[in-house]
């Protein structure tokens, strides 16, 4: 149930962004000492330590936990660690401000899902929405630079499957619990990520150890946030406000590195923005 105040909501979804940001400069600075799999892996598996008890308490018995759609479970568990792979491979390699903004390229992709999905026509501002923000894709991605590169297409493909998983999610809300989806993502997701992470397996340090912890308890905080402001405000207000992660994550690069942007580049950020914008409002929350 959604209690609006505009207050919160905004008070919310910055700390959100501020989290998000935070949770991928964690990631890209913990990449150094472990590799991405091992990462992921332990990320979904504290979050689902976690959330079991409140499922239990939330849900009841184990019998609410049965679905009658388990192939979108299935989907949105898929979409969702693919998505978490691209941007930690594009992190590896691509300034944060660089990988974040690719990364929420998502609203540009969902008309197109949702197209494919249910053939849901496009409206004119959807046209124009998509067009501002490829363009804006373009000038970031810069074509003729070294910017161009897998890094940068991977980091792209992370946006497209957050598209399917925000589509898949959508889709699930019609009829199962937070709680339900939630469980169902982690505990699907936990097999898929074990098989690369079987094949990269490194023993984390003390130290490794304890980084593991920080970005789960980063990634907690980032859905706390997320969720409270959800509840504050409609999904195109809040998808919105989230667009300052970008602004975080400069931050992070010019006080951490030497991330410098051209104006080209800053260009790009607010046609993305814009051009998101344009399509989330096409869009039914």
């Amino acid at each position: 149930m959604r209690h609006a105040s505009t207050p919160l909501a905004v008070t919310y979804s910055l700390l959100a962004a501020l989290s998000y940001a935070t949770l991928a400069f964690t990631v890209k600075w913990a990449e150094a000492f472990l590799p991405t799999t091992l990462l992921i892996f332990f990320r979904q598996l504290f979050g689902l330590m976690i959330l079991l008890p409140i499922a239990s308490f939330k849900l009841g018995s184990l019998k609410e936990l049965r679905t009658k759609i388990f192939p979108i479970h299935m989907l949105r568990a898929f979409a969702s660690l693919s998505s978490m792979f691209c941007l930690y491979f594009a992190l590896r390699y691509l300034p944060l401000t660089d990988a974040v903004l690719l990364t929420y390229t998502r609203p540009l992709f969902i008309p197109i899902v949702v197209y494919l999905w249910f053939q849901k026509k496009w409206t004119k501002n959807t046209w124009i929405g998509l067009v501002m923000g490829f363009l804006g894709v373009v000038l970031i991605l810069r074509p003729d630079s070294h910017m161009f590169n897998i890094a940068s297409l991977v980091g792209l493909a992370a946006g497209l499957f957050g598209a399917i998983s925000f589509t898949t999610i959508r889709r699930l809300t019609k009829s199962e619990p937070p709680e339900r989806i939630t469980f169902f993502y982690l505990i699907l997701s936990l097999p898929l990520a074990a098989v690369p992470l079987a094949t990269n397996w490194k023993t984390p340090t003390l130290f490794g150890w304890g980084i593991l912890v920080l970005i789960a308890i980063v990634a907690i905080i980032y859905q706390l946030f997320l969720s409270r402001a959800y509840r504050h405000a409609k999904a195109v207000q809040v998808s919105s406000l989230l667009y300052s992660s970008v602004a975080f994550a400069y931050f992070f690069d010019v006080l951490f590195g030497s991330a410098t942007l051209p104006l080209s580049a800053f260009v790009g950020i607010a046609l993305i923005i814009l051009g998101s914008i344009v399509t989330l409002r096409t869009q039914k929350h």
